[in-house]
C-alpha cells in the first residue's frame, strides 16, 4: 500500500519540523521505518555523509541532522506530537475515518479533550454524507429502557461470542469473543477457531485484567458456550457470579450484542475504505476497539 504519510522531524537546531513523505510504501510486518535517500534527492533534497553524522539539506534550506550508530544512520523523528508548534489539523471527514467512522457529533467534543486536535469544516457535514457509513451501518431502530451501570470498573463485564464469521480468516479463525466492562466501556476481543476455545480465552481475559482489578460478575446470552461446566468452573474458581439472559432475550445481553454491532460496522467500514479482503476481518476488528478504547 503506497500513500503520503506527514511525520516530523528535529531540524539541526532540535526544533521540529513538518514534512510529508509522498507516496510512501507501507509494510505492517515490517518492524522498521526506511528512509529513502534516492527519494529525497529526486524531491530536491541534498544529503552530506560524514564519518560521525550524516545531514539532509531541503531545497528551501532547512537543514536535518542525521545521527550515526554503529553502522546506520538515523533520522530523528518525533513519536509524538505533544509539541506546542504541532497539532493534529484535520477535516472533520478525514477525522472521521481516521477514528472508523465515528459519528461527527462525537468527534467535535474530542476537540475540547484530545490535546493538540484541532477539526475543520465542521459545518460542511451532515448525517448521510458518507457512502461506507451508509454501506456499513444500516439498520432498525430500537428502543428499549437501558439497564443501571455498573458502579466500578468490573464489577460487571458483559460477553458474547460472534459466529461463525465468513470467510474464515488467514489465521484461521472463524469466531471472535468480546467482554464488556459496564462501567468504563472498554472492551477486549480474542478470535476462536471453534466455539471450544471459549475458556482459554476467557482464562486469557482474566488475566489481561488482573493488574486492573478482579471481575464480580459477567453477564452472558446463555449460549451453549457459556454453560458448559468447564466455563462455570472457571467463573466459580474465580470467585465470578454469572448472569444469563432469558432465552429469545438478546436486549438483556445488550450491552455486549451492541459492541458487536458497532465492532462490525467499524469493521466493514475500514475495510471497504481500505479496499482490503474480507479474510482480514480480525485485524479491522482489533482496529476498531482500539480506537473505541482511546
Amino acid at each position: 500500500m503506497r500513500k503520503d504519510v506527514d511525520v516530523v522531524i528535529h531540524d539541526i537546531e532540535e526544533n521540529p519540523k513538518k514534512a510529508t513523505l509522498t507516496n510512501a510504501l507501507y509494510i505492517p510486518s515490517y518492524p522498521q521505518d526506511i528512509f529513502s535517500v534516492q527519494a529525497a534527492t529526486e524531491k530536491g533534497a541534498s544529503i552530506i555523509f560524514q564519518p560521525d553524522h550524516a545531514e539532509i539539506t531541503y531545497k528551501d534550506g532547512t537543514e536535518f541532522s542525521i545521527e550515526k550508530d554503529s553502522r546506520l544512520y538515523y533520522l530523528k523523528t518525533y513519536d509524538n506530537m505533544e509539541s506546542d508548534s504541532v497539532n493534529y489539523t484535520r477535516d472533520i471527514k478525514e477525522w472521521h475515518e481516521i477514528l472508523g467512522h465515528c459519528n461527527y457529533e462525537d468527534i467535535i467534543k474530542l476537540e475540547d479533550v484530545v490535546d493538540g486536535m484541532k477539526v475543520t469544516g465542521k459545518d460542511s457535514v451532515k448525517p448521510g454524507d458518507c457512502d461506507t457509513c451508509i454501506l456499513g451501518k444500516l439498520n432498525d431502530n430500537r428502543n428499549r429502557q437501558p439497564d443501571k451501570r455498573a458502579k466500578a470498573p468490573l464489577e460487571l463485564v458483559h460477553t458474547d461470542l460472534s459466529g461463525p464469521i465468513g470467510p474464515t480468516s488467514r489465521d484461521g479463525f472463524k469466531y471472535s469473543i468480546a467482554f464488556t466492562d459496564d462501567f468504563s466501556g472498554a472492551v477486549a476481543v480474542y478470535f476462536l477457531k471453534s466455539k471450544s476455545e471459549t475458556v482459554r480465552a476467557t482464562e486469557k481475559f482474566l488475566a489481561d485484567v488482573a493488574p486492573y482489578g478482579t471481575v464480580k460478575c459477567m453477564r452472558s446470552d446463555g449460549g451453549g458456550e457459556f454453560i458448559s461446566k468447564e466455563f462455570e468452573f472457571l467463573l466459580t474458581k474465580n470467585g465470578i457470579r454469572h448472569e444469563k439472559s432469558c432465552p429469545n432475550s438478546p436486549h438483556q445481553n445488550g450491552t455486549a450484542e451492541r459492541h458487536w454491532r458497532t465492532l462490525f460496522e467499524m469493521c466493514r467500514c475500514l475495510l471497504t475504505q481500505g479496499n482490503v479482503s474480507k479474510e482480514f476481518w480480525p485485524y479491522a476488528v482489533m482496529a476498531a476497539a482500539h480506537i473505541r478504547n482511546r
